[in-house]
């Protein structure tokens, strides 16, 4: 294996969706290396990283996926990487970041500039929102934390502005293997 890809589709959930875009990958050799799959208000959406062999190229692979792809109607869209982008930034320790409260405006923007400050890296974000009247707002962030970030100072920055949008917040430090 050769070439790395990533490989974004998103369309109108419905089943066979990850069956006819795996089964297209694995036709042309290519292995899926990491995945993030989600259903957003019956919007399903896929990013996929995937290796490839060195035959492969970015446009026969576009043009065999964009076949499942119109007929399962997502759009599609492809684009290599290269194996210097694939090399993670060093990182301290991962934290989970939970924050829950009535729906109000900025909360991620607050939470999120504030982490940007701190050169602390999102490696997953969910959010969700229900509820009736009156709407619960829960968002989970996967943070990696740079070694200069001291976690204590962190939280307790967070939860300053967890306590100006009036909004429980939570942070787990979650074990990193070291290898």
């Amino acid at each position: 294996m050769g070439k790395r890809f990533v490989v974004f589709t998103v369309g109108r959930d419905k089943p066979g969706i990850v069956a006819g875009i795996s089964e297209v990958l694995y036709q042309l050799g290519c292995n899926i290396e990491d995945s993030s799959m989600t259903i957003l208000r019956n919007q399903f959406a896929m990013i996929l990283i995937v290796d490839a062999p060195d035959e492969v190229a970015r446009n026969k692979l576009e043009k065999s996926l964009s076949i499942p792809c119109e007929r399962l109607g997502l759009e599609l869209f492809v684009k290599e990487v290269n194996s210097e982008d694939m090399i993670p930034p060093a990182v301290k320790t991962h934290c989970l970041i939970k924050v829950f409260g009535e729906d109000k405006t900025g909360i991620v923007y607050k939470v999120s500039k504030y982490l940007a400050s701190k050169r602390i890296n999102i490696a997953d974000m969910r959010t969700k929102l229900s509820g009736g009247e009156k709407k619960l707002y829960v968002m989970l962030i996967e943070a990696e934390i740079p070694e200069d970030v001291d976690v204590e100072s962190m939280k307790r920055e967070l939860e300053k502005i967890a306590e100006e949008l009036e909004v429980d917040l939570i942070v787990e430090e979650v074990p990193t293997i070291h290898m």
